[in-house]
């Protein structure tokens, strides 16, 4: 259905212009237009994937939980919790999905007054509708302020990227479109990770292991330790 919708679009966009359109310029449309649909599909989904696995990760962190294992996949890696089990995690190192979107960027920044983690939209704090930023997580053991990390989708009428803070109750405009001025998609997000610049294992020192997470856009360095058997 959704194929032939567009068929009827590209038709009448070609009696409207004069355009002469064969059968396989049609399907050529058609095609790209899919390919490019499915891709902001498969971007819309990592992002979301990875905001809720930083959410996991600093509530683990609150918790004082630790890291058992890190496995590298196709375009990042899988970290699993003691306790929290694992999560996935994009870092975009040989992603290709969303390879050209447009697409915001939401990070974390720390408050150096609170030591808290508040969410960032494209370097600027995410704000509740009292004006105030939204926590992410705290310190002290306190987890986030709401429980929940935000949510993302396009409007599929306005094409524009949205932001829930209500699990998808409500959404506020980003002022990102998924589809730049000209028509072609643009470069921003173009590793396919709008979330995680990368993910590392260090080892200080002393000796002891970590794995370092690495915030795209503020540059927020987490590092979280990984378990040590008996302690």
């Amino acid at each position: 259905m959704k194929t032939m919708k567009k068929l009827f679009l590209l038709v009448a966009i070609s009696l409207a212009t004069g355009v002469q359109m064969s059968c396989t310029d049609y399907q050529d449309e058609i095609d790209a237009l899919d390919v490019r649909v499915t891709d902001l599909e498969n971007l819309v989904k990592k992002i979301n994937t990875d905001l809720k696995s930083l959410h996991t990760l600093l509530d683990a962190m609150a918790d004082g939980d630790a890291i058992t294992n890190v496995t590298d996949t196709e375009d990042g890696c899988i970290v699993t919790f003691k306790d929290a089990g694992a999560v996935v995690i994009h870092d975009g190192r040989n992603g290709t999905d969303g390879q050209d979107a447009v697409a915001p960027t939401i990070s974390l920044a720390q408050d150096p007054d609170d030591g808290k983690y508040y969410w960032v939209l494209d370097g600027q704090p995410i704000l509740d509708e009292n004006g105030n930023k939204v926590c992410a997580s705290g310190k002290d053991g306190e987890k986030g302020a709401d429980g929940k990390a935000p949510r993302v989708r396009i409007n599929p009428d306005t094409g524009e990227w949205e932001l829930s803070l209500d699990d998808g109750a409500s959404w506020i405009g980003t002022g990102t479109n998924a589809e730049a001025k000209d028509g072609k998609d643009g470069e921003k997000g173009a590793d396919g990770s709008c979330v995680f610049e990368s993910v590392q294992a260090f080892q200080d020192a002393d000796g002891v292991k970590y794995v370092v997470f690495t915030m795209k856009d503020t540059g927020l360095v987490i590092k979280v330790p990984m378990y040590v058997p008996g302690s």
